[in-house]
């Protein structure tokens, strides 16, 4: 027993290491039968599992038929649609199920075989009981123009599609029974075969800086890119833009031949188009857009653009000359300079065809600035005085203004077209003066609005009375309430007018005061203030006020301020 005991205690720790080694190993073969389990129980059921899902595809079949033999024929009762099976969590439809690709069947190893590709449309799932399409039935059941091949034949395209190229071919067969060039061919069906591209960003094209009236031209560079001719019906440009020749360059060829719409263009060939951006009529920043209309089969319109930022060739500095307020009796002068952006010499003349007056009391002295022997001048300045005897209100004066430099003719546009009836020939300007003329008496408004209100409302409005003669005292201006037209004022003992100084400045507010009116007081009142000055020019005013009084009225008018006691 001595012997065994020193034994045991050594061998011990050894018999420890085997075990854990042992049920590491264990565990590892444990693992590995359960990740092979699937995969060796999926071989057996591959065949039946195919069968199970051909028998329930055929199942199908007869049950979609059998409902479409089975449907309400017109005027026949409908029938009860069966109830929607919900989720018990969130109360909606239940998930639909994965749907599952035709022809695949699982490998040995749980993986999925992809079924053989056939040739031919590729075929879009329909909803039940209706057949499936094509991606050209699809794009011509949303509205757009189905994509056929010019070339494609019979067998391979849909009743719809050949109705629409038979459509297409008559259309171009009358355009060239005409014997004329045509600006625009029929539309042509679009065609996935056929690619109408520009290299990215050269869509857009930028002038930069330019003189109104400038011609800008530019021609875009398009290319053919697909596998099937490409056919350009029209390009149609915007306002302000003019559509120059369109040529095409063939493969091998050096020189672009002059292309008519309708005609096919060659893969490969590239399309030439100018256009023209006429300024005359554009200012500052200006955009115009060229829209391209072909059978490319992702759009069917290339969208071409020119920019410019147009200066103006005449420039009125200021555009608008603001005098404003003017004491009655004094006189005031300012300028106005009309000079050409780059610095051309030009006469300047008053336009005769929509001659506008002067104002009473407003003068005008135009005259050109460091002018030639001939008399033009690249600056001309007119001088603006408001005259003493101007008479009190506010007054405006537009002046136009025309040089003698006509504007560029575009040869693109027929006669008739650019010279419109009205429409100026040469460069124009114009200018605005406005000023307001103020008496020794002014007001601030001869209108007040007491708006609606309801019988026994409060309402108060006020107008400001100023004098512009700091020696003169308005302490004594009275305010008196009359009716319209020589009337009576209707219930005149409800209305009060008083006249109110107004702190650091010679002025009084007139102030109108509706202690609320009879409580069967129904329908509309008006009235006027007048007011004496005592100034010896303007020695009396008035105002008039309105308002309308209804029982039930609901938006009224905004109550009386309440006003603080003293004490």
């Amino acid at each position: 027993m001595l012997d065994h005991a020193p034994h045991s205690a050594d061998v011990r720790p050894s018999n420890l290491g085997i075990a854990a080694r042992l049920l590491t190993l264990a565990s590892l073969g444990f693992a590995l039968h359960l990740w092979a389990a699937p995969a060796a129980m999926a071989g057996p059921q591959d065949d039946a599992s195919a069968q199970k899902q051909v028998a329930k595809k055929e199942s199908q079949k007869e049950k979609a038929a059998a409902k479409g033999q089975d449907a309400p024929k017109k005027g026949a009762a409908p029938q009860k649609s069966s109830p929607v099976k919900r989720s018990r969590l969130s109360g909606r439809g239940a998930p639909p199920k994965p749907a599952s690709i035709p022809g695949t069947a699982r490998s040995s190893r749980g993986g999925i075989v992809s079924p053989k590709v056939s040739a031919g449309p590729v075929p879009v799932k329909g909803a039940k009981g209706q057949p499936g399409m094509d991606l050209s039935e699809k794009a011509a059941k949303l509205g757009g123009a189905p994509l056929v091949a010019p070339g494609a034949g019979a067998a391979e395209m849909t009743p719809e599609q050949m109705a629409q190229k038979a459509k297409y071919e008559a259309k171009m067969k009358q355009a060239q029974s005409s014997g004329k060039k045509p600006a625009a061919a029929p539309r042509p069906p679009r065609n996935p075969n056929a690619k109408l591209e520009i290299p990215f960003g050269m869509e857009k094209h930028d002038f930069g800086r330019a003189r109104q009236g400038d011609m800008l031209i530019h021609t875009f560079k398009l290319q053919s890119n697909g596998s099937e001719p490409v056919v350009i019906s029209q390009a149609s440009p915007t306002c302000g833009c003019t559509l120059g020749e369109v040529k095409i360059l063939a493969v091998g060829e050096e020189t672009p031949a002059l292309y008519t719409f309708g005609d096919s263009i060659a893969p490969g060939s590239e399309v030439q188009i100018s256009a023209t951006l006429d300024t005359k009529s554009k200012k500052n920043k200006t955009n115009v857009r060229i829209n391209v209309y072909s059978n490319d089969g992702k759009t069917g319109v290339t969208m071409l653009s020119l920019a410019a930022n147009v200066e103006p060739f005449l420039v009125a500095s200021p555009p608008f000359l603001q005098f404003g307020q003017i004491r009655e009796g004094t006189e005031r002068t300012g300028t106005i300079d009309f000079r050409t952006s780059n610095g051309d010499r030009i006469m300047l003349a008053q336009d005769p065809t929509r001659p506008i007056p002067l104002p009473a009391g407003l003068s005008m002295d135009f005259v050109p600035v460091n002018a030639d022997e001939s008399g033009k001048a690249s600056v001309w300045r007119a001088t603006f005085t408001v005259g003493k005897d101007s008479p009190e209100g506010g007054k405006s004066y537009a002046v136009r203004l025309n040089s003698d430099v006509e504007l560029p003719k575009n040869p693109k546009l027929p006669d008739k077209v650019a010279g419109k009836a009205g429409a100026p020939t040469v460069y124009q300007v114009t200018a605005n003066v406005n000023y307001t003329i103020l008496g020794a008496i002014s007001l601030q408004t001869q209108y007040l609005s007491l708006g609606l209100v309801r019988p026994d409302q409060p309402v108060v409005r006020n107008v400001r009375l100023t004098c512009h003669e700091d020696d003169f005292d308005l302490s004594n201006v009275k305010a008196t309430l009359t009716g319209e037209g020589n009337q009576p004022l209707q219930w005149a003992d409800r209305f009060k007018v008083s006249v109110k100084p107004v702190s650091g400045s010679n002025a009084v507010d007139i102030e109108l005061r509706l202690n609320g009116l009879p409580a069967d007081a129904d329908g509309s009142f008006r009235g006027r203030i007048a007011i004496e000055t005592g100034h010896p020019t303007k020695p009396s005013e008035f105002v008039r006020f309105s308002g309308v009084c209804r029982k039930t009225a609901r938006n009224v008018a905004r109550p009386v301020p309440s006003e603080k006691k003293g004490g």
